[in-house]
């Protein structure tokens, strides 16, 4: 007869990884959704000489090469904390992707934020 306790372990393995899965999934789901917001915020909120048009190419280009980059750089260095004994390539996707989704989430509070003083007059 197998021994249980190692039957659990495997089911734990594959329990674990099917919650990291699930969660990269909800991760990008949010991330994507952040970047629309952040995008069209920014075009909409953004006072400059330029058109809505540029503000809005340039939030983008922003949102998807510049947060994206800096989320996977610091990814790097956060991955080095442990984590449920998970690899370095598990907790760097999940690190990364977690530092990308807090930056998105700090830059719509902030234009948000812009947004707010720009309806009192402040900005």
């Amino acid at each position: 007869m197998k021994d249980p306790s190692i039957l659990d372990s495997e089911n734990t393995e594959i329990n674990n990884e099917q919650k990291l899965k699930n969660d990269r999934i909800k991760y990008l789901k949010i991330i994507i959704v952040l970047i629309i917001i952040n995008t069209i915020l920014f075009g909409i909120i953004v006072k400059n000489p330029k058109s809505i048009t540029d503000n809005l190419l340039t939030a983008l280009n922003a949102n998807l090469i510049g947060f994206n980059v800096l989320g996977f750089l610091i990814g790097a260095i956060v991955a080095l904390f442990p984590y449920k004994e998970l690899s370095y390539k598990k907790k760097y996707l999940r690190s990364s992707l977690l530092t990308i989704m807090i930056l998105q989430i700090l830059m719509a509070v902030g234009i948000i934020s812009l947004g707010f003083m720009t309806l009192v007059g402040w900005y």
